[in-house]
């Protein structure tokens, strides 16, 4: 039996998932796998990489445009009329730092204006995506709706790849 056929009879939810919302985790997890060695030398944790847009901007590297897209996704799913959604809680930032949570809190509600800051926050919720995704989290509830989630993560993560010096 395939991974495939195994996940689709023991995950509930997992047989409703679309071949795009498949594609989209599974994507996201090999580029993570590839982002972690070649930007974050093995170690992504948030200490890490809150320092990758400071090293961006070190270099000259630090474009916002890129990120747009990804940044409106995330504040739409995640503030909306004023106030945080169920979807925010779902983040789980109460796992990491209050430090780390009040600034995705700031980036998501458009109160953090500064590039550095922006960009910290994208990355801290691509890591709560992360630990979210390979602790299991997500499977509790059939993983569905994550697909736009997951490719706005994607795409953070290969902009910043691209800019980044490699670790190794």
């Amino acid at each position: 039996m395939d991974p495939t056929q195994y996940l689709a009879q023991r995950i509930p939810g997992y047989v409703d998932l679309t071949g795009d919302e498949r594609l989209a985790i599974s994507e996201f997890s090999l580029l993570w796998a590839a982002f972690e060695g070649a930007v974050c030398n093995t170690e992504a944790k948030p200490t890490v990489l809150l320092q990758v847009p400071v090293t961006l901007q070190e270099i000259g590297r630090l474009d916002m445009q890129p990120y747009e897209a990804a940044l409106a996704h995330f504040q739409n799913r995640y503030f909306a009329n004023g106030k945080f959604t169920h979807y925010f809680d779902g983040l789980r930032l109460d796992k990491g730092s209050r430090q780390n949570a009040e600034l995705v809190r700031s980036v998501i509600s458009g109160d953090e204006k500064s590039p550095i800051g922006i960009l910290r926050g994208l990355l801290l919720i691509c890591h709560r995506l992360r630990n979210n995704l390979f602790h299991g989290v997500k499977m509790q509830y059939g993983i569905a709706g994550q697909r736009k989630n997951f490719q706005h993560a994607c795409c953070i993560l290969m902009v910043v790849m691209d800019r980044h010096p490699p670790a190794y």
